[in-house]
Order: C-alpha cells, then structure tokens, then sequence
C-alpha cells in the first residue's frame, strides 16, 4: 500500500490552512442532482366526446414510463429548487414535452422525507398542464429513494385519430432507480 510521506501530508496540510487563513479557501461545490426512476400511475381521465365519458389510467412500472427528478437546478446550492419531468416513450406528446418546475421542502428533522409541489404546462398550448403534489423519500446519504404523490393534469389524447382535450386526476409512485 503507498502511503504519502509525512512531508507531503504536512504540507498538505498547511497549505490548506493557509487558504483558510487568507480566506480563500475553495467554496464547497453545488451539484445538480439528477435522478430518473420507473413511473406508475393510477387514476382517471374524463375526456369530451368520449361515449364511456372517462377512462381508468392504470400504468404499471414496467410500462415504460419514467419520472426524471432534478435538484437543485441551477446549482448554487438551492437544494429546495426541484423540476421534474415525465416520459411516456411518445405515448403522449404534450406530457413529454412539460417540465414541472416547483419546491421540495424537508417534512422532517432528519431530512430524509420532503414534501414537494411541481406545475408545469406545455410550451405549446398554456390550456394543457399537470400538477404534482406528494412525497419524496431519502436514504441515509442524501439520496433520492422514491417519489409518491397526487396529480391532475388537462392534456390531449387521441380519440378515433384526433387529439382530445382530457383531464383527470389520480396517484402516481415510482419503482426502481433508471441508470
């Protein structure tokens, strides 16, 4: 095993110091933190000219769609500053294309628990949105374990080969981590 001559450490050492001394001692660094998971949704859509009225949302975890969570976005240090975005793998275009943007606050003293509040619409049509409201889960290190909440949401979808104005409401929950 090689180890740094005592020399070397003491310099090391005392180099470091002498920043802090002179207060330049480098900034700790803000990281944006992205973590994308597995989606699941459960709910309901009522959609206009639709003879059932509404339909049931049911997408498992293995559906393919992901939920990308981003922290601190801008990087400096503002860990409450969160976005999110859901991929539906071109299921639905207007909800690929909307970034959530909102806060993530901690829910309790340790900071592994935060209560986040996300909206965003699609840039090309203001009518169309979706909002999150829910829970996020953190491990001892500070890392993102999982996502659950409530949504609503008024997007288009395809009915008999033209878009559709739906909304609807429901839970969502995420599964495994998305390398």
């Amino acid at each position: 095993m090689n180890r740094p001559a005592r020399v070397t450490v003491s310099h090391v050492l005392w180099a470091l110091l002498g920043f802090l001394y002179l207060g330049i001692a480098p900034d700790a660094q803000a990281a944006t933190v992205i973590d994308t998971f597995q989606l699941a949704l459960r709910g309901k859509e009522w959609c206009r000219d639709d003879p059932k009225f509404f339909r049931t949302i049911n997408n498992k975890v293995t559906d393919g769609f992901t939920l990308t969570v981003t922290r601190d976005v801008d990087g400096v240090g503002v860990v409450t500053d969160t976005q999110a975005q859901i991929h539906t793998n071109g299921v639905n275009a207007t909800v690929d294309a909307i970034k959530l943007n909102g806060l993530a606050f901690p829910r309790n003293k340790s900071g592994m628990k935060a209560e986040l509040a996300l909206s965003g619409t699609d840039p090309g049509n203001t009518d169309h949105f979706i909002t999150v409201r829910g829970q996020a889960k953190f491990d001892k290190d500070s890392n993102l374990t999982k996502v659950t909440g409530k949504f609503v949401f008024q997007v288009p979808v395809i009915f008999e080969g033209l878009p559709v104005d739906c909304f609807g409401d429901g839970t969502f929950g995420t599964g495994k981590v998305v390398p």
